[in-house]
C-alpha cells in the first residue's frame, strides 16, 4: 500500500514539472516573434513631358510609413534612379547621364516624414509611347534589402508639320551656329538645396543664377573626370549670379556638370548642355 502512495506522489511532481516547462517555454515563444523588421520607404511618382521646351519633369516622393522613427541611407547623392524606355530601347538612363557623389548619406526620418525630389531633364523624345521605370535608392536600417519600384508611362504625340518645306530646313542648320554666337539657354533645374538654376553656355563662358537658402557654396565645372574650373560664390536675400570661365573648351560632344556644395551641405549636380 505505501508503495502505491508513493508512486502517485512521483508520479504528480513529474506532471507538475512538465506543465510548468510548457508554461516557461511559451513566453520565449512570443519573445521571438513580437518584433518586426521596419517597413522600407514608400514611393510615389509623377511624370510629364513638354515637346515644346524639350523637358522632362518628374516628381518622386518618399515617405516613411513606419510608427517610429528609421534610419535612412544612400549610398551617394542619387535618390532615385529613372530609365525611360521606348519598348525594348532605353533613350534615358539618369544614372547614367548624371554625376552623383560617392559620400554615403545618413538621415533619420520621423514616422510619416516625407520628401519630395522634383527634377526636370532637358530631353529630346520622338512620338511615340513610353515607359519610366523608377527604383528608390534608400536603404532603411533593419528592413530586407529590397528594392522599391514604381513605374509611368508617357505618350508623346506627333508634332504638327511645318507649313512650307524651306521652313523645315532652316532649324537643322541653326542650332549648329548658335553656341558660338550665342548663350545656349536650357530649362531650369532644382536639385537639393538649390532651386531654378539658370545655365548658359556660350563658348568657354558660363553663366550660372538661382536661389537657395544657403549663405554661401563651393561651385566645380567638370566633365566627370576633367576638372574645367572651380570657386565659390555668396547668396544675397536667397538669390545667387555668378560666373565662369573655363580653363579650356571642353571638346565636342563632351558632356558638363556644375556641382554645387554648401559649406557643410551635400552636393547638387546640375547638366550643362
Amino acid at each position: 500500500m505505501k508503495k502505491t502512495w508513493l508512486l502517485a506522489i512521483v508520479t504528480a511532481m513529474i506532471l507538475v514539472v512538465a506543465a510548468c516547462s510548457k508554461e516557461e517555454a511559451n513566453p520565449s515563444d512570443v519573445d521571438d516573434t513580437a518584433s518586426t523588421p521596419p517597413a522600407l520607404l514608400t514611393l510615389d511618382t509623377d511624370v510629364s513631358y513638354d515637346a515644346e521646351s524639350k523637358q522632362l519633369s518628374t516628381t518622386v516622393s518618399m515617405t516613411n510609413p513606419n510608427e517610429e522613427p528609421v534610419k535612412v541611407t544612400f549610398n551617394s547623392s542619387q535618390r532615385f534612379q529613372m530609365t525611360v524606355m521606348n519598348g525594348d530601347t532605353t533613350v534615358f538612363d539618369y544614372g547614367s547621364e548624371y554625376m552623383f557623389t560617392e559620400s554615403i548619406i545618413e538621415e533619420t526620418w520621423e514616422p510619416g516624414e516625407k520628401k519630395v525630389f522634383d527634377e526636370v531633364f532637358p530631353l529630346t523624345l520622338e512620338a511615340g509611347d513610353y515607359t519610366v521605370d523608377f527604383v528608390g535608392l534608400a536603404q532603411v536600417d533593419g528592413a530586407p534589402e529590397m528594392a522599391v519600384t514604381d513605374q509611368q508611362t508617357l505618350t508623346v504625340e506627333a508634332a504638327e508639320p511645318p507649313a512650307e518645306e524651306g521652313t523645315s530646313e532652316e532649324p537643322a542648320e541653326e542650332p549648329t551656329e548658335e553656341p558660338t554666337e550665342e548663350p545656349s539657354d536650357q530649362p531650369a533645374q532644382t536639385n537639393g538645396a538649390f532651386r531654378d538654376v539658370a545655365i548658359k553656355l556660350n563658348g568657354n563662358a558660363i553663366d550660372v543664377s538661382g536661389y537657395t537658402d544657403v549663405e554661401e557654396f563651393e561651385w566645380s565645372v567638370s566633365d566627370g573626370h576633367n576638372l574645367y574650373a572651380q570657386g565659390a560664390a555668396e547668396v544675397t536675400s536667397g538669390g545667387f549670379t555668378f560666373g565662369a570661365l573655363l580653363d579650356e573648351e571642353p571638346p565636342a560632344g563632351k558632356t558638363l556638370f556644375l556641382e554645387m556644395t554648401p559649406i557643410g551641405g551635400d552636393v547638387a549636380s546640375f547638366r550643362i548642355q
